[in-house]
């Protein structure tokens, strides 16, 4: 559980809304983590660009498709994420 409360677009200041909007239509959906972000506007404005280079080809990420994948599963493996 977070420690922090998630940030809902209803409670949200025009910048992170206008930041929840391109997550929506980059992702189709706002993550848990920039809802948590969102209390700090500096990190915000970098995460979903920093997102994009990481998840998506031709972005400047020099590791392919699959092996992002797989190492996200990893990853949530070993954490016990719950998706």
């Amino acid at each position: 559980m977070a420690r922090l409360p998630f940030v809902q677009g209803d409670d949200a200041s025009e910048e992170v809304r206008a930041a929840f909007e391109a997550a929506n239509r980059f992702n189709g959906r706002v993550a848990n983590s920039m809802r948590l972000f969102a209390h700090a506007g500096a990190i915000l404005k970098f995460l979903l660009p920093l997102q994009a280079v990481l998840q998506k080809d031709g972005l400047g990420c020099k590791v392919d498709a699959r092996t992002r994948a797989l190492a996200m599963i990893k990853v949530s493996a070993l954490n016990e994420c719950r998706y």
